[in-house]
Order: C-alpha cells, then structure tokens, then sequence
C-alpha cells in the first residue's frame, strides 16, 4: 500500500488533473499560449514541426499528426504582428536533408542545432499519445538561440468520431494488400547438407567486407599526428569509391578533416572529381557534404566552384539556399569581386533554365533560393537583388516571399546610404504589388521602427531600423498606408494603422480629417466627434497650431447631458495645446485654474505647463504670489512646475523664496528648495 502511494505522489498531477475536451478547445488553448508568450523579438520567427506520436500511443497516424500540425499553424498564422511563421514545405526539406529526429526536437540541444540551420528564433515541437477514448497532446516552445524553454503546454483531446476515423484510416491503409509485406516463405531445415557451410567457413558478402574494412578504417583517424600517416589515410581513401557499402568511410575523413583543419589537396581533388559524377544531388547526401567540407577550410578555389556550380545545376528547389550559404557567405573571399562574379554566373544558368532538375526551376524560385541563402551577407543580397528584381513576375506567395527577402536585407545592411536604397526598393515593391497580405507587410515593416519603453531595444532598433529612412518609405506610399489602414479587420491593429497615420501626417479620408476639417469639427457640437478628433490631434505634435483658437474656445463650452465627455474633450485640448506650445493668456489662465481640481486636467495641466516653459512663467508667479499657508497643496503643484521649466523660470525666485517663509510643510519646502536650485 505504501508503494502505490509512493507511485501516486510521483505520478504527475496534470495526468491526474487533466479532463479530455474538444479537439478545437485544445488548439486553440494551445495556440493562445503560444501567442501570450512574452518573447523579445516582435515579430519572432516560429517554426512549427509537425507533431509526432510517443511510443506509449496505443495507435499512431500520420494523417493526425499532419492534421494537429496544420490546424496549429493555422491558428497562428492570425498573428502577423507577433510571429512570422517559416514555411513548413521548407522546414520539412531541411529537417529530412539534416535527418533530424522530430521526436528528438522536444530537446532544447536539438533545436538549437536547428536554429543554426533554419532562420528562426523560436521552435515549436511536439508530440501525441493516443490511448483508449483520448489523445494527450505535449508541446514545448524552445528558444533556439539560448536553448531555453519558454513555454510547455498539455492537453487531453476527446476523441469523436471524426479522430477515430482518421486512426482507422492510417490503419486501413497499412494493412491494405497493396503495402501489406508478403508472408516471409518457411524456414528450410536441412539436416547434413554438404552444401551448407557454418558461418566461420562461408565467405563474407561485399557488405560485411566493407563493414570490417570501415571498422578497420576508422581506427587510422585516431591517429594522425604526423604528415605520414595523413597521406597513408588519404591513399587508401581515395582507393575507395564514394558511391557504394566501403564509401561511407569518406564521411569519417570528411568529418575527422574538417574537426582538426587538416586540408589536403590530393582528397580535395578526389572529392571533386566525384561531386561530378552525382547525378542527382538532391537526393543524395554526398553532394552537399562534400560541398560543406570543401568549404569548411573558409576558401573556394575554383575547381571546387566549378564543381559545386555544376552540382547546383541540378539540385531542386529548397536545398539551393543551403548550397549557395555554404560557398558564398561561410568562405572568407579577400577580393569580393570574385563572390559577386560566382553568384553571377549561377544567377545567369538560372536566367537561361539551366538550373533545376527533373525541371528546371522558375527564376523566381531560384531568386528566392538565392536571397535566403545569401542571408548575413548583405552586400551579395544587394548586389542580386540590384541587378536581377527587375526580371521578376511574382506569383502571390512569391510576392510575400520577396517582402520577407527586402525586409532581411534592409535589418542586415549596416551602410546608411545603401540604406536608403534598399528603402526605395521597398516603396518600390508595395507600390507595384498588390496581394493578400500586402497591408500586413506594410504596416509590419513600419512598425519595426517604432521605439520601446526599453532602452537595449531601442539601440537595436535604431541600429537596423534608423528612423531617418522612414519619411523615405512614407512619402513614396501615402495612398497605400493610408488605404491599407483601414484594410485590417482587427479593431486594435485598425487603430495602431490610424495612430501611424496621425504620427506622419497621412490624412484618410472620412478618418483623419485635414486641420481645416478638424477646425470645423471643434467649433461644432458634436462632443463624440471632437473627442474623436482631439484623441488624434493630441499625436499630431505640434503640427495642429493652426487650431488654437478653436481649442482655446472649447474651454467655454458646457454641457448637461455630456458632461463627462466633454471633460475629457478639454482635457486633450489642453495636451495638445502644450503640445503647441500656446502663449495665449487664456489658455495658460484655464490650465493654473485646473491645478486645484485633482482630476485628469489637473495631471495634463502640469504637463502642459512643463512644455509652455517660459510664457508660462508671469502667470504662475502672480498665482503663486496670491498664495498663503493655507494653500500648501497649490503651492506645492506652482513650484514643482516651475522646477520642472528650470533656468527659463528664474523670475520665479522670489515668489519661491516667499513660500519657504510661510509654509512649514517640509514636503513644500523640499519642492521650494529643490525649484530654487534648478530654477538658478
């Protein structure tokens, strides 16, 4: 009994705790977590692997864990403002060319690996038990450039019969006749056949002849301290084909060269020579790790380019990228001409048809393939994108892939005035494209320019997003930004669109009004409205100088049924006329009368004031001076705010001086004191 207690302590409680619910219920629970979790990167890169069954599933079904997969990324493909989701055609490519384990990308080792492969910052990755009635579903958010995990999440989904089905179905199929393995013939026992020899007597088959001569092989690589027994390695090697059981040793050599810098130009020629034999490189390993080890010296030379340009002639779409990373941007090239001659020559094979096999790839695919695998090499990036774009006849995907291409290409670029370029570029792409998710992209794009309440962002922001190219971007697409604004059916994304608009002067119609049309507006009587409009004047700055005449007036309006309303329609009226900087008597007298009313003018007034600065300063002093030490709280309120304005306020001395004789009040004091010392 005390056992079986011991078992139910250690069991974990969300087993016991968990109630099986609805298929929807879970992912979309699961996708909200995934879309609550605070990551620093806004938007973050995500991947979403496909799910995969533990061995404790009673059943397994590829169709559901495709299904559970899509539905998940469907989920967050709803939020284009935090997460930007890496295509799954291309992470499947990748995941099956690097032979990753999917089970084994719940580890945060595994994901990082991946994160040095795949352009993300975040890793989602999971798996599914099916048991008797339910299916319990983990998942594991993991940060792929720390390794550290984020977010966990388990839910426990009610199989109806719309998941059985897709179980059963998986089932039929492995059981049908078609795939069915064909019953193994019975076994043939002959007793004193002289034919039949025992294991120690027959001859060894080429596999196990290969097996010993690897094992045999691999132990010359455990020693190669001297240049001898490096070229002995190399002899026997290169005797050995790279196409059969006895070549997986090159894979050995390969590895053990690559680990301790050993370049060695008889096996670089061997390995060469073979590259081009390889009929098919993307469905054979070989070629890509011979181009990797051919490159991991950091130099090409250009047989080595020959051959690997030769190679990527017929290698499919998602692997050019990894191919063109691996020779152009790892290689360290002291006269960067020659990168940009080789990226050249690959990019006219692709302008001629002659790159793709078993056809030749779109130019738009291998422009693609191109811009990600020139990724962290944003001179190659310009260079390709300068002289090939304007050949491009992007379908709607492609579009939005061109955007992500210009996107990474300008965060990269560290020279302002290439820059500014690749800003035009941009304007130039919005302003000829229209798909989809172009108004999503716009407003994405922008939006990495604003700064954050934390200042280490900010020096990243202002670093790959300097705020001097934005005017660029803004007054090439006014029309657009002002249309896509309204072309979100989100509510708080239309209103951040709006508030952008406002910031740079975008005026939409019947949405921001001009300042004439504003002026109207607030001489009216339509308080919804007026709030309405003060709300968006209040982010203008001090563009809205024109209207202080009208705002001032606002001041003298009343009103019994909207009293509140009209309130806070003042109050803005008062931040944009600090805003402004007023000088007008009346404005500044209306915001002192507000200092004693300990309500949101009162907070805005103070603000205002601060802003006035020097024209302020007459009039705070006759209402100081009017002061007695009965009116401690507005004393205190006056000589903070003329504290606040500083060196512009030094009139202000000897009303100061006078608080400090007649107030005891040590907070007054404090503000009295603290004033004088910055006022002087």
């Amino acid at each position: 009994m005390k056992a079986a207690v011991v078992v139910l302590t250690l069991f974990p409680l969300w087993v016991c705790a968990q109630k099986a619910r609805s298929y929807s219920t879970v992912t979309e629970e699961l996708s909200q977590k995934v879309v609550a979790t605070p990551v620093e990167t806004k938007p973050y890169r995500l991947a979403v692997v496909p799910f995969k069954p533990t061995r404790f599933s009673t059943e397994t079904s590829t169709q559901f864990g495709d299904y559970l997969t899509e539905t998940v990324i469907g989920s967050l493909d709803g939020h284009p403002n935090q997460i930007k989701l890496f295509e799954r055609t291309r992470l499947d490519a990748i995941l099956k060319e690097q032979e990753f384990s999917l089970t084994d990308l719940m580890k945060p080792a595994a994901a990082l690996k991946l994160g040095q492969l795949v352009p993300i910052d975040v890793l989602l990755s999971g798996t599914y038990t099916k048991l008797k009635s339910y299916i319990d579903v983990s998942a594991r958010l993991i940060d792929v450039a720390s390794g550290e995990i984020i977010m966990s999440y388990n839910g426990r989904i009610r199989i109806d019969k719309n998941l059985a089905a897709i179980f059963k179905a998986d089932a039929a199929v492995a059981t049908s006749p078609a795939t069915t393995a064909a019953p193994a013939p019975p076994v043939q026992i002959t007793i004193n056949n002289s034919n039949t020899l025992p294991d120690d007597k027959r001859s060894p088959t080429r596999e196990e002849q290969c097996k010993r001569q690897v094992a045999e092989f691999r132990k010359k690589l455990d020693d190669l301290s001297a240049a001898e027994k490096i070229e002995a390695v190399v002899r026997e090697a290169v005797r050995t084909p790279f196409d059969n059981y006895c070549g997986v040793l090159h894979y050995d050599v390969m590895s053990t060269f690559s680990r301790f810098k050993i370049n060695h130009p008889a096996y670089h020629a061997f390995l060469v020579q073979t590259l081009d034999t390889i009929a098919l490189p993307t469905r054979d390993d070989r070629a890509y790790e011979i181009v990797r080890f051919l490159a991991a010296d950091q130099s090409v030379d250009e047989k080595e380019w020959k051959a690997s340009l030769h190679a990527m002639e017929r290698v499919g779409n998602y692997s050019l990228s990894s191919y063109l990373h691996t020779l152009l941007v790892k290689p360290l090239y002291p006269d960067p001409t020659v990168a940009v001659k080789r990226v050249d020559e690959f990019m006219q094979l692709a302008l001629q048809g002659k790159v793709g096999l078993p056809r030749p790839l779109a130019f738009e695919n291998v422009f693609l393939e191109t811009m990600e695998g020139l990724r962290g090499h944003a001179g190659l990036g310009t260079h390709v994108y300068r002289a090939y774009a304007a050949r491009l006849q992007p379908d709607a995907r492609q579009q939005a892939e061109v955007y992500h291409a210009l996107d990474r290409l300008y965060e990269e670029e560290k020279r302002p005035e290439t820059k500014t370029e690749i800003i035009g570029w941009i304007a130039d792409f919005f302003g000829q494209q229209r798909y989809e998710k172009a108004h999503e992209h716009l407003y994405e794009f922008v939006g990495q320019f604003q700064l954050t309440d934390y200042e280490d962002r900010n020096e990243t922001i202002r670093l790959h997003f300097p705020e001097r190219d934005l005017p660029v971007l803004v007054g090439r697409c006014r029309d657009l930004l002002a249309e896509y604004a309204v072309a979100t059916p989100y509510p708080s994304q239309r209103t951040d669109r709006i508030y952008f608009c406002v910031r740079y002067g975008i005026p939409i119609p019947g949405v921001i009004p001009t300042l004439p049309e504003a002026a109207a507006i607030l001489r009216g009587t339509q308080v919804e409205e007026q709030y309405r409009v003060m709300d968006l004047l209040v982010r203008m700055g001090d563009k809205p100088r024109s209207l202080e005449a009208e705002l001032i007036g606002l001041f003298g309006k009343r009103s019994l049924e909207q009293k509140e309303k009209l309130g806070a329609v003042q109050t803005l009226a008062i931040r944009v006329l600090g805003n402004i900087g007023t000088s007008q008597r009346a404005a500044i007298d209306y915001m002192i009368g507000t200092l004693t009313q300990y309500n949101p003018a009162t907070d805005a007034s103070e603000e205002a004031l601060v802003k006035i600065g020097k024209p302020a300063v007459p009039l705070l002093v006759s209402r100081l001076d009017k002061t007695t030490d009965q009116d401690g709280g507005l004393q205190y309120q006056l000589v903070t705010i003329l504290g606040k304005i500083g060196k512009p306020a030094a009139t202000a001395a000897p009303a100061i001086q006078r608080v400090l004789k007649i107030n005891p009040n040590k907070e007054v004091v404090y503000a009295a004191e603290a004033a004088l010392q910055a006022i002087r």
